[in-house]
């Protein structure tokens, strides 16, 4: 009977007609690495953090007098399970983020942004920005210690901004002078609505652009999709596959046993307006920018230096114009790929220490050294074109 059904459904969608030239006649170069599932790992990261928090909004209560206890006691203590579905969230959160980052760098080593995915690398650019935004309005939520002086934090940074237009970006943002009702109703809004919904358009769009474009190959060469590869199933779909029970396994091993990572006890007291925690930091994925924007002393061009970091990140398929594709064979760019991380990796331990003038100092050289990888791109591709050009283009 169920056969039955099937085929009458198949009849009226087409959908093993869809398997067929999306899965196994689409081909993938076969010498893909690890790095390339961190895509599909980020998916189904994105998944789980649209089904926990759904549960979650059913108990959770955006009122500044009852958030505090609908997310520490309701959730955590009275309604069977929904604890689970907390420690899913919000490790999620982190692990999604995470793999974000994984998922950008390998795209850079891979020069996944070149023709003819520059739209695909915008798109994600996108996708990166408004994750950050979600992180950030579901950051204040809980409306814990942590969560409220954290915000309180954020919001101040535009007020960096010379003029009138600095503090009324942070009273828009605050929805007055001070974090209250407003502010909670906003960021409530903003997390479990509007901000999913404008992802979950980009991932889809990200998704068609890379099929329609094709995966990147390691090697930097384009593949003729119909000689050339193998079949996405079930080449890829086992592969990746192992890789993400693996991830999955991972991720729920931090979720049974180390959550205090990212469920910090400091949080589990309320929110005082009175009370100014002693050492207040953005969470670990915003540490880079934060240290750019306190190593520099005037705040205005701290301002400046992280909103264009962001910005030459969004221009990467411009600014690398070398007909060579792929750190693997460009070993100027892999320098100053190598540069790259050691920055980011650098700024964001600096993100965790105290403001001494010595970290400011080291905040100041990885903020400089972070910029001469994205400065040293044109210079790059103007002598690998040199290269191909000597070489009769090849």
């Amino acid at each position: 009977m169920f056969g039955r059904i099937g085929k009458w459904i198949d009849e009226r969608t087409h959908i093993s007609e869809l398997w067929q030239s999306q899965m196994v006649e689409y081909k993938v170069p076969k010498n893909l690495t690890f790095p390339y599932a961190f895509g599909v790992m980020a998916l189904i990261a994105f998944a789980i953090q649209i089904i926990s928090g759904i549960f979650l909004t059913m108990y959770y209560q955006p009122n500044v007098h009852a958030a505090f206890d609908s997310a520490n006691y309701t959730i955590m203590k009275e309604i069977p399970f929904m604890w689970l579905f907390r420690h899913v969230h919000a490790a999620g959160a982190n692990f999604f983020l995470a793999l974000v980052y994984l998922h950008m760098f390998t795209g850079i080593y891979y020069n996944a942004y070149k023709k003819p995915r520059e739209l695909t690398w915008i798109v994600g650019w996108f996708i990166f920005f408004i994750l950050l935004a979600t992180a950030l309005s579901g950051y204040l939520l809980p409306w814990g210690q942590l969560s409220y002086w954290g915000m309180v934090v954020t919001t101040e940074i535009p007020t960096a901004i010379p003029g009138a237009l600095g503090e009324t970006i942070s009273v828009w943002m605050k929805g007055g002078y001070e974090l209250g009702q407003i502010t909670l109703g906003r960021f409530f809004g903003l997390h479990i609505w509007l901000l999913p919904l404008i992802l979950l358009g980009l991932v889809g769009f990200h998704l068609y652009l890379v099929r329609a474009a094709g995966i990147s190959n390691p090697e930097g060469v384009e593949i003729d999709k119909k000689k050339e590869g193998v079949p996405f199933h079930p080449y890829m779909t086992l592969k990746e596959g192992a890789y993400v029970m693996g991830y999955l396994a991972v991720f729920f091993f931090f979720v049974f046993f180390y959550m205090h990572h990212f469920l910090p006890a400091d949080n589990f007291e309320p929110a005082n307006p009175f009370k100014t925690p002693p050492h207040i930091a953005p969470e670990w994925y915003l540490l880079a920018f934060y240290t750019i924007f306190r190593s520099i002393p005037q705040k205005f061009l701290g301002f400046i230096a992280f909103s264009l970091t962001l910005l030459l990140l969004l221009l990467l398929p411009f600014l690398d114009f070398s007909p060579f594709k792929s750190a693997r064979k460009r070993p100027l760019f892999f320098v100053m790929y190598i540069v790259l991380v050691i920055s980011a990796m650098a700024l964001t331990i600096l993100g965790t220490m105290p403001p001494t003038p010595t970290n400011a100092m080291l905040g100041l050289t990885f903020t400089a050294t972070l910029f001469a990888f994205f400065i040293s791109l044109p210079v790059i591709s103007v002598i690998e074109w040199g290269w191909y050009k000597a070489r009769g283009g090849k």
